[in-house]
């Protein structure tokens, strides 16, 4: 077991790795980063492949490889990205994630709990949180379910992830916060948006920038209520409400919601759900795809 020394020190070193990563990526620390394309970059081939208990595999050999369960929840998928970018920066060789072993592991090793750091800081820079706060006039002390969902929505991973980060890693939060948010579960915030608990329910706000909205075909879209949307075939709009817009995707392809008044744009990307093959064309037409 890992005193609190070790720990400290691993903390520290991924902090570091995770912010030259940043700088390798040309991804300025106040931004999100996404962790498929960073990966790529690094020269790992990225794969989705549908197995009911995989959560990730690393293979430095023949190259360079990251296998990823195509049928985990999209925030758990790019953690486990940047978990396994992690095991390659830091030459740790082959790595089997299992989800069922994992959920029976409570001592972590040195390894894994620097895969992990590197991962949470990596996505969730203490300069890209606090960025992300300062915009949207937020105080981590007086942190509602709703916000921190959004967070987590924009910051791509999960709900209680980023909780755990605010609080253990950035100590933005004590734990008796972080105990009142976890009171409040996610499917809870998407039935109150109009989505479903099983799919993905995005909520997207003006300050959402520097980075695509991704979504998998049958997840719930919902945009401020003056945004404007290039429909074409991929998204339906579903209803309006006096706050906001709620649209559900249906096809894999891209679109934009823009608003003229606040000369705000973004980009939607919608894959197929479940989808297998190559990160990068995800979100192509199956007949595009290429394996």
């Amino acid at each position: 077991m890992m005193d609190w020394k070790e720990r400290r020190q691993l903390a520290g070193r991924a902090a570091m790795e995770a912010e030259r990563m940043r700088l390798f990526a040309n991804i300025s620390r106040t931004d999100p980063i996404d962790p498929f394309e960073t990966a790529i970059k690094c020269g790992c081939e990225v794969r989705f492949m549908s197995l009911s208990s995989l959560e990730g595999i690393y293979s430095p050999d023949p190259g360079p490889a990251i296998i990823l369960g195509s049928e985990r929840p999209a925030g758990r998928r790019t953690y486990t990205c940047a978990h396994e970018l992690g095991h390659h920066v830091f030459n740790h060789g082959m790595r089997v994630e299992d989800i069922n072993e994992k959920k029976k592991t409570k001592n972590k090793s040195p390894e894994e709990f620097l895969a992990d750091l590197f991962a949470a800081f990596m996505l969730m820079s203490q300069a890209s949180v606090l960025c992300t706060l300062k915009d949207r006039g937020w105080l981590s002390s007086n942190f509602r379910a709703e916000q921190i969902y959004r967070l987590a929505n924009f910051f791509g991973v999960g709900y209680g992830t980023i909780i755990k980060h605010l609080e253990l890693s950035l100590q933005l939060i004590n734990s008796n916060c972080a105990e009142e948010l976890l009171k409040t579960q996610p499917k809870q915030i998407k039935v109150h948006f109009g989505g479903s608990a099983n799919s993905e329910v995005v909520l997207v706000d003006y300050h959402w920038r520097h980075k695509a909205v991704d979504l998998e075909v049958g997840d719930t879209l919902i945009l401020p209520l003056l945004s404007k949307i290039d429909l074409g075939i991929q998204l339906e709009y579903i209803a309006a409400n006096k706050n906001y817009l709620i649209f559900k995707a249906i096809k894999p392809g891209y679109s934009r919601a823009y608003c003229d008044d606040n000369q705000w744009a973004v980009n939607i990307r919608i894959s197929r759900k479940n989808y297998e093959g190559l990160v990068q064309y995800r979100f192509l037409e199956e007949s595009e795809i290429v394996t």
